[in-house]
Formats: C-alpha cells, structure tokens, sequence
C-alpha cells in the first residue's frame, strides 16, 4: 500500500522573500475598520439578464438598453427607418466595442425618446445595426437626464423617484 501524501490547501508565508500561496478568500482576515458585507440575494448559478426597458421613440413603443458600458446612445437602422426618421448619412461616428472590434455608424438622427409614459427627452442618437433591441441609451443620455439602474429592484430610476420596471425582472424585495 502506497502512502499519500497530505493535501495542501495553503501555504502559508514564512519568510518576506519566500513565495507560497495565498490563503483561500473566505480565511481572509478582515483588516481594521472593515467589516463583512452580506448577500442579500445569493444565487450564484442564476445568469441576470441586461437591464433593458420599454420606451417609445417618436412615439412608437421601443426596446431600451440602458448601458452604462457605452459613451453613446445608438438607434437601429431598421426601427429608424420605420419611425420615418431623417438620417443624417453625411456624418458617421467610429465606435469601439466588445474585444476592440470597431463598429461604423450608418449616420445620426433626431429622436423623441419618452420614458415612464410622460417624461420627454429630445436627443441625437447614432443610427445603426444592432440586435435585441431597438435602442442603446449610453452614459450621454443617461447621465444628463439623470437615469440610475437599481439592480437589485430591476428598475431604471428617473428623477422624481420615477421608476420603470425592467424587462424580464421582478423585485427582489418586497
């Protein structure tokens, strides 16, 4: 019968110069003034879904994506031209996205974006090709009009604490 040898979950550190592995996350002792936050919600096998809401552009009910990863608002092409919009095709913006990959805009447009049924905002939007939604609202829309995502309700607050319930999400808490 072979003997095995014991398993090591971590090493610790004897000497400054000497290299060993770091203790596991949950042996981390807490430093002073720290504390230990809490879950409120803990899944960890769950996926959550993009925060996205419904909104009318030009008067037609639309698809928002509410990205905070985008410096730029964009309108998809085909929805543009559904609405009847006016398509700017002389000027073009170069975008950067996912893996550095860069996308071209078709040209820019003039939209009426209404949030929550009555609160109405007048903006340009790039116009071009996207999928599962009609519309990116980027930090250049969502900052100035005062937008925060609260994800742990599944709401998009606007100012005045007007909130607009995210597509696929139900509250957390009741």
């Amino acid at each position: 019968m072979r003997e095995r040898a014991p398993r090591i979950s971590a090493v610790r550190r004897t000497t400054d110069d000497e290299f060993a592995r770091e203790p596991p996350l949950d042996e981390i002792d807490l430093q002073p003034g720290e504390r230990r936050g809490y879950w409120k919600h803990y899944a960890p096998h769950k996926w959550y879904k993009q925060a996205k809401i419904h909104g009318k552009l030009n008067n037609h009910r639309a698809v928002l994506l509410l990205d905070t990863g985008a410096e730029v608002s964009i309108l998809d092409t085909t929805f543009a031209r559904e609405v009847g919009c006016l398509i700017d095709t002389e000027i073009t913006q170069e975008c950067v996205g996912i893996r550095d990959e860069t996308y071209y805009t078709v040209g820019r447009t003039r939209v009426k974006v209404t949030l929550a049924g009555n609160l109405v905002y007048y903006m340009h939007l790039w116009v071009g090709d996207l999928v599962g939604q009609h519309a990116i609202l980027g930090m250049n829309f969502m900052v100035p009009a005062g937008v925060r995502i609260d994800t742990a309700d599944g709401t998009a607050c606007l100012p005045d604490e007007v909130h607009i319930q995210m597509i696929g999400r139900r509250p957390l808490y009741g």
